[in-house]
């Protein structure tokens, strides 16, 4: 489907209406078929909550696609990589050059600000939670 995102995956789990679906995700060379005679494959295991308003029409062991729109993974990685570099390079130029710091402390004042951003996130996730909605389709 154009412009969502899809991994393939297992329904692990259903509680209620949160689905629980597991992923392997493969880096591109990790379903080569040459991946055995090479040390650069690899693949991580994912665990997904889905949540379904109606999961009777799943069952544990069904192979599903779980999507998600494509703006909502150029949002998520502006939030998780792009506001992070932005702030490091604002919080270097008022600390170099606003603030007259040493390297050091300039680099305490970008751990501070990181820190500050990422525990903002963290407090925000339930929020985020609604923010980014996942969905199962059949395969």
């Amino acid at each position: 489907m154009k412009g969502n995102i899809e991994h393939r995956g297992v329904i692990e789990s259903i509680n209620d209406s949160r689905i629980r679906v597991h992923i392997v995700q493969a880096s591109a060379c990790g379903s080569c078929k040459a991946k055995s005679l090479c040390t650069s494959s690899e693949s991580k295991d994912q665990y997904i909550d889905v949540y379904d308003k109606m999961p009777e029409r799943w069952s544990v062991g069904d192979t599903v696609n779980v999507c998600g729109s494509l703006s909502m993974g150029k949002k998520a990685v502006r939030l998780a990589f792009g506001m992070p570099v932005l702030l490091i390079i604002l919080t270097l130029l008022v600390a170099k050059l606003l603030l007259n710091l040493n390297d050091g402390l300039s680099i305490l004042f970008i751990v501070v600000v990181l820190g500050a951003y990422f525990a903002l996130m963290y407090a925000l996730r339930e929020k985020m939670e609604k923010t980014f909605v996942m969905w199962i389709e059949k395969v």
